[in-house]
């Protein structure tokens, strides 16, 4: 009993000082999280300049980083902002009086053309009120160049480099790598042009994947050339022989072609922008950062009422169950739509999709929630860089759609992916198998043997039931004929401009456009904005995160380096037997 009772005690002992520390550290991470959202506080000064540096990855929604992030990060911490939240800051600075012109920091962009082309609209339209847009940059490269050239003044430094040479995709193909291992995988798909499986199955693109490839890189250059033409002259085929000439090595001679204003070092800049807002050598040039210029504003509108339009962002790969961050889990949108039905307030749904598509069985899921929902309150989708595959089907039933001209959509096809690798393990280390079963069934499906005929004919055969599906799916929701669909099916992929001539999407723009659009269709002039999902980090989230704890795919990634994007596209590829609706992730434009 003396042993229980010191025991007991021990361990309560231990609990207390436990609980204690934990307080101790919640109270520096709310005291250190003050000081630093304190010190991060600012304000617009008279005849600012906002600065716009798009060089990250710009996600859909606003990252919310947890207290210790911020705590713990000996950085100058910023919260990524989102697209929707960039359009509102440019948008702001149009008519605040307080900011007289925009500086674009250039470098390397490496975000999709669709998300590019909404933040040029929204400089065009800032630019619209008579203020001024400056651009400097010392590595340009095109998407850069693309969103620079709406600017005023475009500025390279002089030992600078600026990328302007066409349009290229380049993908990577693994069947030599699986023929060396003695792998096999075996492939069942419909859609002559659905060219997800290609990496491994061929050495080299087919003669349809070369065909739609090139189609879509052709209307793609010819659209942002037809962009850039529109604010900086020329015509496009000049535009087009300058590409050809691949002037970009040299700064001067990229002057000389008139692809930007001048060639200066970025104190020189600054000088620029100094006599634009007509202050002196002596007076520091008050630039304030666009995150920082976010910061300051309220997204709260004058409408006090309760009419609101909620915005869902399905960002990333469509999976089965509740997924996590970076991707769209069935069962989390499911009961999104679910609480969305429930909330009387709600007037409207506008459904922003960035996705190559995923598992056949979730996008069916989601493709449901829609139709339960618009049957209530209008659902309009806004499509992103993509809407392909399982993207267009939880896209497709929507009361209407709306895309950019530069969205990679359609890729109406389907595909499923068996490994086998009873070959790899006998010649590579030894091991092989036995199996007794009380069905022919019993075992089915393996990867530690081939398919039969008979199983090779089920497989197939449930690829077909999904592919006709997907395309019924598509004629309902889009007022055509199977006969039709079958015509711009076969999982090609289309530009958001042919999209809307097929039929495909209603409208071409963004989701400014499209919330104004949903607006309109329940006749509301005033109205709040929610959000969907919500990124709130827990407590227990952040401590772990602050521990040290490494996801798995982080610690991937940090050790294969930059052989990890081949690692994902064979992951996302090989997995569990299903059936998928996706595009393939190694396509690359350049």
């Amino acid at each position: 009993m003396r042993d229980f009772f010191r025991s007991f005690f021990a361990s309560l002992l231990a609990l207390i000082v436990f609980i204690i520390l934990l307080i101790i550290l919640a109270g520096g991470i709310v005291s250190s999280l003050t000081n630093k959202l304190e010190g991060t506080k600012t304000s617009v000064q008279p005849n600012s300049i906002l600065e716009l540096n798009l060089n990250y990855a710009i996600p859909e929604q606003t990252q919310i980083y947890s207290p210790t992030d911020i705590v713990f990060s000996g950085l100058d911490f910023r919260n990524p902002l989102g697209l929707n939240d960039v359009l509102f800051a440019i948008n702001k600075a149009k008519d605040d009086n307080n900011i007289k012109g925009i500086y674009i920091n250039l470098g390397l962009n490496m975000n999709g053309y669709a998300t590019l082309q909404e933040v040029r609209d929204a400089l065009t339209s800032f630019e619209s009120s008579g203020k001024f847009i400056v651009a400097y940059g010392e590595m340009v490269n095109q998407a850069s160049y693309f969103v620079g050239s709406v600017a005023n003044q475009m500025y390279l430094n002089p030992s600078g480099f600026l990328e302007f040479k066409g349009y290229s995709a380049t993908w990577s193909f693994y069947k030599g790598t699986l023929d060396k291992l003695n792998m096999n995988v075996q492939i069942f798909y419909d859609g002559k042009f659905k060219s997800a499986t290609e990496p491994l199955r061929n050495s080299e693109m087919s003669e349809e994947n070369k065909t739609q490839l090139r189609e879509y890189l052709v209307g793609l250059y010819n659209h942002n050339l037809s962009q850039i033409v529109n604010s900086r002259g020329k015509t496009i085929d000049e535009y087009k022989l300058i590409a050809d000439a691949f002037p970009g090595w040299s700064a001067y001679n990229v002057l000389e072609k008139g692809l930007v204003d001048g060639v200066k070092y970025k104190d020189e800049v600054i000088d620029v922008l100094r006599e634009k807002i007509g202050v002196g050598a002596e007076v520091e040039v008050p630039i304030i950062k666009l995150d920082d210029y976010f910061n300051t504003l309220t997204k709260e509108q004058s409408y006090r009422g309760d009419n609101t339009i909620a915005i869902v962002y399905a960002n990333g790969d469509i999976v089965d169950g509740e997924g996590s961050r970076g991707n769209i889990g069935s069962a989390a949108f499911t009961k999104i739509f679910e609480d969305i039905r429930k909330n009387k307030d709600i007037k409207a749904v506008v459904f922003r999709v960035n996705s190559p598509g995923g598992s056949a069985t979730a996008s069916d899921v989601i493709w449901r929630e829609i139709e339960i929902t618009k049957k209530k309150i209008p659902v309009i989708v806004s499509m992103g860089d993509y809407a392909a595959s399982g993207g267009y089907m939880i896209s497709a039933n929507a009361s209407k759609i709306y895309a950019h001209p530069n969205t990679l959509t359609g890729s109406i096809g389907v595909f499923m992916i068996l490994p086998e690798i009873s070959e790899f393990m006998d010649s590579k280390i030894g091991v092989t198998f036995d199996t007794v079963k009380t069905s022919p069934y019993a075992d089915f499906p393996s990867i530690t043997r081939p398919v039969s005929a008979d199983e090779s004919v089920l497989l197939q055969s449930a690829v077909d039931t999904v592919y006709y599906n997907f395309k019924k799916m598509v004629a309902n929701g889009r007022g055509l004929t199977m006969e039709q669909v079958e015509e711009i099916a076969q999982g090609r992929i289309w530009l958001g401009i042919t999209a809307k001539e097929l039929g495909l999407v209603d409208e071409l723009g963004g989701i400014d456009e499209a919330i104004a659009g949903a607006a309109g269709m329940v006749g509301l002039t005033s109205y709040k904005v929610k959000e969907y999902p919500e990124i709130k980090p827990t407590l227990f989230e952040s401590l772990m995160k602050s521990m040290g704890s490494e996801t798995e795919a982080s610690v991937m990634e940090k050790n294969l380096g930059i052989l990890y994007p081949h690692y994902k596209t064979l992951e996302q590829l090989i997995e569990r037997p299903s059936i998928q609706t996706r595009l393939p992730y190694t396509l690359k434009i350049e």
